[in-house]
């Protein structure tokens, strides 16, 4: 690895050096129930004391939830008490957010109704302005739709599939903690380098014709696939005695954070989470490490209005050149789809991205800049190294597409449910997208043999919030010390990953700073119109990209309309 590492990014695994014997292998363990009570001391690894724990509850097992708990657990230095973390995620089969992964043997959701998706449509909005037009569907794509999930899926057959985050890389700023975090993940083989020129930007050179440049710089991917790093942060918390996981856990919108504390006696619970009308336990201090309306809900019936206020959620493409005032995230689709090519030779894909690169490598993921409708495509295969299957005459490529945001907006819908209509026209609509952007002739929905659609609703933020206690850097976190809640997320201080490690470790050492769990509350809006005063500020990497903070080839800036009203992500040409 060349040092030091500078770039754009997204990952982590806290791997204090006062602990040791990490084992890079998952540890499976079952999923337990929640506690329906009080949670009660389990102790930490130091011995039992008769002082009543610390209990501490974070909503949203990604990576700046679990990047709060690792630090907040290897750090802490018992003081008569002992302290209780317990992260409750709402994924299915695992924690990880927008890093996750799709892979083999994935059992199916089980499908009760309308249950599931009437729990999961916080960030799901109407939108009348999908395009009306009729489109023939290929009877091929026809077939993909209908696929039921399953574990003998071909998109995931093969190996694992990256279906949101793709690239990790390291941000301008202060990230040094990240970049030592991200060295060791590369030594015990966590995370995967893109070779050399393997990541490029698709730039259009004339109105028919296009070119491949490379990204210069470090990047990574998970090894076995971006679900891996949540998977690895989990597994170093499960050391702890003190730590619980839940997955498949959705705290109702409606009631299901209450504050039952008092301002003046912070020693006592503050907090009740219910689930499905059951309680979750009793906590003394609570963390919101997911965002969206989901989070807006959930804290829009407490006594932390100044907090609540940040949570408030739009959804859109863009924001106003000043930032706007409230936290922007914008709606894009990922479409997993799998091609079979005769055995030893490419698709129509690699053909092309070959005949448009500068060099003779193989081309892993692409930043498409010359078509409006799409932002990037990813070979899983290539990354994970797929195998394929023995005696057979043909191969199957696996990629994943994302949509751009604007793309996204226009046909936005109910993102678990989405209509077969809206389905087939998106998936038709991306597919003669790509043909335009690889200079293809109409030959890649052909050789579609499977596909997932998924519209990731509440995807990624396009401000940031801003505060700067110490004049200099963000702080990177919200806290109420009044109420004794607090906020982490990649929203906070950098669009990627990498920001929401980042964020999740702050906040665990500013509540570290104290040993009562009572330090005093960061960020929080306030009076102040200068410069000074918290904020949220436009985040020109992601609203350039579309997907997030990632490299570029270029010193590409967001073009704000002189109206006030943006013209979409990714259309600056500045160098």
């Amino acid at each position: 690895m060349s040092t030091p590492l500078r770039l754009y990014a997204i990952v982590y695994l806290i791997l204090p050096a006062r602990r040791s014997g990490f084992s890079p292998l998952i540890n499976k363990r079952r999923i337990r129930s929640p506690p329906t009570h009080t949670t009660s001391a389990r102790g930490m690894t130091q011995a039992a004391t008769s002082e009543p724990s610390i209990s501490i509850a974070v909503l949203g097992g990604g990576v700046s939830g679990l990047s709060f708990a690792s630090e907040l657990l290897s750090k802490y230095e018992t003081g008569g008490r002992e302290l209780e973390v317990t992260v409750f995620d709402t994924g299915r089969l695992r924690p990880g957010g927008r890093c996750s992964s799709r892979l083999p043997g994935d059992a199916p959701k089980e499908q009760k109704g309308q249950q599931g998706s009437s729990r999961r449509a916080c960030d799901d909005e109407k939108n009348s302005n999908a395009d009306k037009e009729n489109q023939s569907i290929p009877a091929n794509i026809r077939k993909a739709i209908k696929l039921t999930d399953g574990k003998d899926r071909t998109i995931t057959s093969s190996g694992p599939v990256d279906h949101a985050a793709q690239i990790i890389s390291i941000p301008p700023g202060s990230f040094d903690e990240f970049e030592c975090q991200l060295n060791q993940w590369a030594q015990n083989g966590i995370v995967a380098e893109f070779p050399k020129g393997s990541v490029c930007e698709l730039l259009a050179e004339s109105e028919s014709k296009s070119r491949l440049h490379a990204v210069d710089g470090d990047m990574y991917y998970g090894a076995g696939g971006m679900g891996n790093i949540p998977a690895k942060m989990r597994e170093f918390c499960e050391s702890f005695s003190g730590f619980r996981m839940y997955q498949d856990v959705w705290v109702s919108p409606s009631n299901g954070v209450k504050y039952i504390g008092s301002t003046d006696n912070l020693h006592e619970p503050q907090w009740e989470l219910k689930a499905n009308g059951k309680s979750l336990g009793r906590y003394h201090r609570l963390i919101i490490a997911h965002n969206g309306k989901c989070a807006d809900r959930i804290m829009s019936k407490t006594p932390a209005k100044a907090f609540h206020s940040l949570l408030r959620t739009r959804f859109g493409p863009s924001v106003p050149q000043w930032g706007g005032s409230q936290m922007t995230l914008n709606s894009i689709y990922s479409l997993v789809f799998a091609v079979k090519t005769q055995k030893g030779a490419g698709s129509p894909i690699t053909e092309a991205l070959s005949k448009l690169s500068p060099g003779d490598e193989n081309v892993y993921t692409v930043m498409i800049k010359n078509q409006p409708n799409l932002r990037l495509l990813s070979s899983n295969t290539l990354k994970h190294k797929h195998h394929q299957a023995a005696g057979s005459e043909s191969n199957i490529e696996v990629y994943t597409l994302l949509s751009s945001a604007a793309f996204g907006k226009k046909f936005k819908g109910p993102q678990e449910n989405l209509p077969v209509d809206l389905t087939e026209k998106v998936v038709v609509k991306m597919f003669e997208s790509l043909e335009r952007s690889l200079e293809l002739n109409g030959s890649i929905a052909d050789i579609v043999v499977d596909l997932k659609l998924q519209l990731w609703g509440a995807a990624v933020p396009v401000n940031t919030w801003v505060s700067r206690s110490n004049k200099v850097d963000p702080d990177g976190f919200v806290w109420d010390g009044e109420h004794g809640v607090g906020a982490v997320g990649d929203w906070i201080l950098d669009s990627s990953i990498a920001g929401a490690w980042e964020s999740g470790r702050r906040l665990a050492s500013h509540i570290l700073c104290d040993s009562k769990f009572e330090p005093p509350s960061v960020g929080l809006p306030s009076r102040l119109t200068n410069d000074e005063g918290p904020k949220f500020i436009p985040s020109n990497a992601a609203l350039v990209s579309g997907v997030g903070s990632v490299p570029t080839s270029t010193n590409e800036q967001f073009v704000f309309s002189s109206n006030g009203q943006n013209r979409g992500e990714g259309r600056g040409r500045g160098r």
